[in-house]
Order: structure tokens, then sequence, then C-alpha cells
């Protein structure tokens, strides 16, 4: 039968942090101090402790928080309830004290997101699109909003898309497209990039709005369907010394903001270089790569093409060129392994009269 010690001190969480078989009141004193020290506050007696009360100081046993924000809506300094609502950025208010939300809202939101400025306020009611950034597909939320007069938190058709700079003799060429309909996009381009001015002028489609804003020599491109009624399969860009290289954060939404999947791609004339006799792969870089491969292809004749990855089992794994009808070309896509294990992939190219496939080597 074991021993039980004389003196034992538990925490508030039934913890022992203190036992002894001999009588020690200067560390019984101790134990039950340094225990009451620990012990959680309510100092708004609310009934919540503190680390758990949305408002510490202030007595709110309801905990309401209509934004979500942690912040309870008693001690917010935002009022969530009416003024900054989902969407009102402007903290605009009509006549008997209801939000506002219109185009000048969108309009606020797409400075915003090119300055990096937002209000204290403000960037609680960004999120229309209620996930954990801020960027163009909450601008094509809230003109859907505006239009429907109220979120549809939905977001299906992202789908899969494409980021592709076409070099040619007259100039570069920028086109993302998707079958589910681009309504809008955001990029940034690096000081050594394309020169932005040419988007100047730039020919868009009915009820299209682009902006651009340098700062910190990275320059933030947005543009989007103002009308929401107008979403494209293909959006074409002329910009000047473009490469895929020169583009980061880019975002691309569909009609129904979701976010669409972009696989990035350059290409040039068919003129400019002597092509093979076949389609094939002419380059995997680097090789081992970690996480991002470029795949070098050429096609001599147009062509329905496949560009694929596939894993030592034959299961096919992503698919980096969606089977389309290619022009003649030489191509260079990318594909990122992030999110694969270390080991060897096969990456072919189908046509309808050949396959091939080269190995490439993920070290992580």
């Amino acid at each position: 039968m074991g021993y039980i010690p004389h003196n034992v001190v538990i925490d508030h969480n039934m913890n022992v942090v203190y036992t002894s078989s001999g009588f020690n009141q200067s560390a019984i004193i101790n134990a039950i101090e340094e225990a009451l020290s620990n012990l959680p506050a309510d100092n708004d007696e609310d009934g919540f402790d503190d680390p758990e009360d949305n408002c510490p100081e202030t007595y709110n046993p309801d905990q309401e928080d209509i934004d979500q924000d942690g912040m309870g809506d008693v001690c917010d300094i935002c009022n969530n309830a009416s003024i900054w609502i989902l969407g009102n950025l402007d903290g605009n208010q009509n006549q008997n004290g209801l939000a506002v939300i219109d185009i000048m809202d969108v309009l606020s939101l797409v400075d915003m997101l090119l300055t990096g400025e937002f209000g204290n306020c403000a960037y609680e009611t960004a999120n229309t699109h209620v996930d954990a950034h801020v960027n163009v597909l909450d601008v094509v939320t809230l003109v859907q909003m505006i239009l429907n007069g109220d979120f549809n938190n939905s977001f299906a058709g992202g789908g899969e898309g494409s980021f592709t700079i076409h070099h040619k003799d007259d100039g570069d060429l920028l086109t993302i497209s998707s079958p589910e309909m681009v309504s809008g996009f955001q990029f940034d381009v690096v000081s050594s990039g394309p020169t932005v001015q040419s988007l100047d002028g730039a020919t868009l489609p009915l009820g299209w709005l682009l902006d651009y804003e340098t700062k910190a020599n990275v320059t933030t491109v947005l543009a989007f369907d103002a009308s929401g009624t107008n979403p494209r399969e293909s959006i074409n860009l002329h910009l000047d010394d473009a490469s895929i290289a020169s583009f980061e954060n880019v975002v691309v939404g569909s009609a129904s903001a979701g976010e669409i999947r972009v696989h990035y791609s350059e290409s040039r004339q068919a003129s400019e270089i002597m092509m093979p006799d076949s389609p094939g792969i002419t380059r995997l870089y680097p090789n081992p790569f970690n996480p991002l491969l470029s795949v070098k292809f050429s096609l001599p004749f147009d062509t329905p093409a496949q560009v694929a990855v596939y894993n030592t089992l034959g299961e096919q794994i992503d698919v980096i060129v969606p089977r389309s009808t290619v022009e003649a070309g030489h191509y260079t896509v990318y594909w990122n392994a992030g999110e694969q294990q270390s080991g060897m992939y096969f990456i072919q190219i189908w046509t309808p009269d050949h396959v091939e496939t080269k190995k490439a080597l993920l070290v992580k």
C-alpha cells in the first residue's frame, strides 16, 4: 500500500502544485500564493475569465461579437451592428442611420488594396469574401452583393485557369483565362519587371476597370468587372519586357467570386527559334528541383496537347497544361511541387500522335 502525504496543495485545474510528508508552513504558503496568482481573473464580473472574455474590462455576459473579430460589440471601437457592417467600407449612412453600400464602397476597396492603407474600421468590413485575406475576390463579391442585394458565400466555380506570357515580334502579351469565366484579377510586378505604363489605355471588356499603384518598387495591378455582368473567358494585356518571374501574388477570381487556380507559362512565336520535327519536352530545369520545376516543350504544329505529372505508381497527380488545342510554338510552364514528398516524378507531354515522358527528381 502506497504512502499518502499529509500536506498537498492543488490548484484550480486540479493539478498538484505542492506535496510533502512533512509540515513546512512557509513552503505551503508559497505554494498557495503561487496557485492563487495563477487563477484567471474576471475583472468585469460577467462570468467570463479575462483570457476568454472578448471585452475583459466591460461587463458583457452575452459576449456578442457580430463581426467575429475577437472584440465584443460593447467595447469594439467600430459599430459593427449598424455602421461598419460587411461591405460598408466608407461608413456611409442614410437619413435613417442605416448603412449604405454602393459603388463608392467598391472604389474605396480598390483604392485600399492598391495603396495598402485601410482605415481603422474599414479593414473589418472589407473581407466580404469571408476568408483569411482581403484581395480582388472581395471586390468581385462586393459587386455581386450590390447587384443581388445580399452576399452569396458559396463561391463555387473557382476552377482552373492559365496565366501566360506570349512573346511576340510586336511585344509581349499577358493572357489570363479560364473556362469558368474571369471577373477580376490582381498581381504585383517587381521593379525589374515589365513597364506597367503600357497598361494605360488598355483595351478591356465593357464595364471593366483597371488601375495600378507603385509603392516601394512594387506595382500592384488590379482589374475587375465593375458591371458584374460581363465576365470573360480570356483577358489580354500588352506589357513590355514581361516574364513569369516578374509577377507575384497573383489572384484571379471567377464570376461567382471563387478563386481560379492558374497555371503559369510562357510561349514564343514558332518563327523565332527552329522547331523540332515532333512535339516534345526540351528541358526540365532545375533537375533535381525544390519545389518549382520549369518545363520547356515545343509543338511544331497546332495540336491538342496536355502536360501532366505522374508519380512512380503511374498515378496522375497534377496537370500543368490542361488538354486543349495549343498553337505551334515554344513554351515554358511551371510545376509547383510544394505539397508533394521528395522522390522521382514523371513529366509527360501528350498529343494524339506522340507521347513523351521525362524524369524529374524532387529533393526537399
